[in-house]
């Protein structure tokens, strides 16, 4: 027993707050320039604005949004076109659907021809949620736009476009061997 107060005693020396704070300074330092870190951070920072700018207005979720505003702008379309423009899987979307129906701001027909296919439909009322919402993630989407010259946003496309070929490529690419040294530094 007094052997574990005195290790916790030396731990408490050992671990401080500035010691902690120092570590993740040193970390964040590493990992700014690291591309899936970055990436992922930006994403949920992304995420997580758009989630206050919509409750500015309601309990619209992002993922509600997202749906209603690629059903504005590609019109009907089935689930799997829905997921391949959100690039989101299909359960994701499937799940969103029966609140966005009960809700009155989509319908769901189930095909013709295909009785497991179902089409998504934007309702009037969806158009005005589309509508109610839209303004300042546009405003924000435009602040990022503007960030960058013309040259620089047609670059920074392309880039992204290397980023997506790489993110879409097989994942037995990227199996790693038995050389996990430089894991600190490559992966997130």
């Amino acid at each position: 027993m007094l052997r574990k107060m005195a290790d916790s005693r030396f731990m408490t020396k050992e671990i401080s707050a500035g010691l902690i704070k120092g570590k993740v300074v040193e970390q964040r330092a590493k990992l700014r320039r690291n591309i899936v870190s970055r990436l992922f951070r930006l994403g949920n920072a992304i995420q997580t604005q758009t989630q206050q700018l919509l409750a500015l207005t309601s309990e619209l979720s992002v993922v509600q949004f997202r749906i209603l505003l690629r059903l504005r702008q590609a019109g009907t379309q089935n689930v799997q076109g829905i997921s391949e423009l959100l690039g989101a899987n299909r359960s994701l979307v499937s799940r969103s659907l029966p609140d966005l129906r009960d809700k009155g701001w989509v319908t769901l027909v189930k095909s013709e021809e295909d009785k497991r296919q179902i089409f998504v439909r934007l309702t009037d009322a969806g158009h005005r949620v589309v509508d109610e919402h839209y303004s300042p993630l546009r405003a924000r989407s435009e602040a990022m736009r503007t960030a960058f010259t013309d040259a620089e946003f047609e670059q920074l496309v392309d880039y992204l476009d290397r980023l997506d070929a790489v993110t879409t490529s097989p994942t037995g690419d990227f199996v790693l061997g038995d050389d996990f040294e430089d894991m600190e530094e490559t992966y997130e």
